[in-house]
């Protein structure tokens, strides 16, 4: 992915260490986007990324959709009006200032989805599984966000914060869920630490 995008972002940690509130942890750059962004770049959806629309929800530092941007995808980084103007400042130091190809929005989940609109080709969020109160939230915005070609790419650290509960929320409000194979994953990551959820929406 580059040094250039790591250094412009802050530091990774780790959240089941991190002495930090958790409403700031979208202030850290957290280990499963790059984990998520080493995947699709390896593996693109869509057999490359050129104008492929992506939303990224709980965008933090902004390491997924600025990966995305700088393949070529129009990204949309979304997160919470205390995060954003941090991921703003490094969408413009790795992708420049063209809004036409990537842009920040302020969005909380279960808010109206339209600033995220028109519907994209792919959503994506990296460890945003990890307080259980906010699963139907997110859930609501996946579900108002996807259409029935979306598809959704969820990479998460497994600490026991309620991942096989999301995965059956998720299953219970009408997606399939498929899970990446670790061994798909860098051979830094596929020690099943680190899992992937592939999720489309069903019916119309």
């Amino acid at each position: 992915m580059g040094a250039r995008l790591q250094d412009q972002c802050m530091m990774s940690a780790d959240l089941d260490k991190s002495n930090e509130h958790l409403e700031n942890v979208g202030l850290v750059a957290w280990q499963s986007a790059f984990v998520l962004a080493e995947y699709l770049l390896r593996h693109p959806p869509f057999g490359q990324w050129h104008d492929v629309r992506a939303v990224d929800l709980g965008a933090g530092t902004g390491v997924m959709g600025i990966a995305l941007a700088m393949a070529g995808a129009r990204a949309t980084l979304s997160d919470l009006p205390h995060i954003t103007p941090l991921t703003q400042r490094n969408l413009e130091n790795n992708v420049g200032v063209d809004q036409s190809y990537a842009q920040v929005v302020c969005h909380r989940w279960g808010d109206d989805v339209t600033p995220l609109l028109p519907a994209p080709d792919i959503i994506t969020g990296a460890d945003i599984v990890y307080q259980q109160q906010h699963f139907d939230a997110l859930i609501t915005t996946l579900h108002d966000l996807a259409a029935p070609h979306t598809l959704i790419y969820l990479a998460y650290k497994l600490r026991g914060r309620g991942e096989e509960s999301f995965k059956q929320k998720l299953e219970d409000s009408n997606f399939a869920i498929h899970i990446i194979p670790c061994q798909h994953l860098h051979q830094e990551y596929c020690d099943g630490q680190y899992q992937i959820v592939r999720a489309c929406k069903l019916g119309s």
